[in-house]
Order: C-alpha cells, then sequence, then structure tokens
C-alpha cells in the first residue's frame, strides 16, 4: 500500500501523458499547472498524483465524425487526477540526480520529503 512520503512541486507549467505507461503517439496528454503535488512511495515504487487539464492539442474528435486540429498545448474544460510514471529504486535515484530536480536553469521539479520520512 502506498502512503504519502511528501510533494513534488512543480516549477513550470508542463504537459504529461494521461496515461504514463502509454507509448501510443495518440496518447491522451494532460496541461499541469504549477503546484504542490503529493508523492507517493510504497518502498519499491515512486510517484506522484498530479491535476490537470486534458489538452487539446493533435487531433481533438468533437464526436458525429466532427474533429479539430489543434497545433499548440492548449488546455480543455475536461480536468482529470492522474499519476505520474511509477519509478522503482534505481530509476528515481536517477530522476531526482538529473536536470529536472537540480538547482539551475533546466530544473522543472522539487522534492519536499515529509520530516518523518528524512529523519
Amino acid at each position: 500500500m502506498s502512503e504519502r512520503i511528501g510533494h513534488v512541486e512543480i516549477l513550470r507549467l508542463r504537459i504529461y501523458p494521461l496515461d504514463a505507461e502509454s507509448h501510443d503517439t495518440l496518447r491522451s496528454e494532460v496541461v499541469v499547472e504549477p503546484g504542490r503535488y503529493d508523492l507517493y512511495s510504497d518502498g519499491m515504487t515512486t510517484f506522484w498524483m498530479m491535476r490537470g487539464k486534458l489538452n487539446q492539442r493533435g487531433t481533438w474528435r468533437m464526436g458525429d465524425g466532427l474533429f479539430a486540429l489543434n497545433q499548440g498545448d492548449d488546455p480543455s474544460d475536461i480536468e482529470v487526477v492522474f499519476p505520474s510514471r511509477r519509478f522503482g529504486p534505481d530509476e528515481w535515484a536517477e530522476l531526482i540526480a538529473g536536470p529536472e530536480f537540480t538547482d539551475g536553469p533546466d530544473q522543472r521539479l522539487r522534492l519536499l520529503l515529509d520530516q518523518e520520512v528524512t529523519s
């Protein structure tokens, strides 16, 4: 069972796949605003839960055979809650050591662990 161990702070607007395990080029994506998102671990995997709006980039089915084409990232009115990819211990260590979590111009994420976890 996963328990909350802290937060991941997203520092810039990001686009994430709705299903992190999907590698389909037509997969649904989500526009996620900067903010704090709960971080979870079960001891073997680590992930965070996000909230965002479905992205209207690409071909958007409107119904009745109608489609829209949008070339830019544009949030729809449909809000979803979804998990990040699940990271094993080695993958997690590699991720938090990378440029996305490291202070500097490429930083996009910040790790905020609960006191109980760090002590």
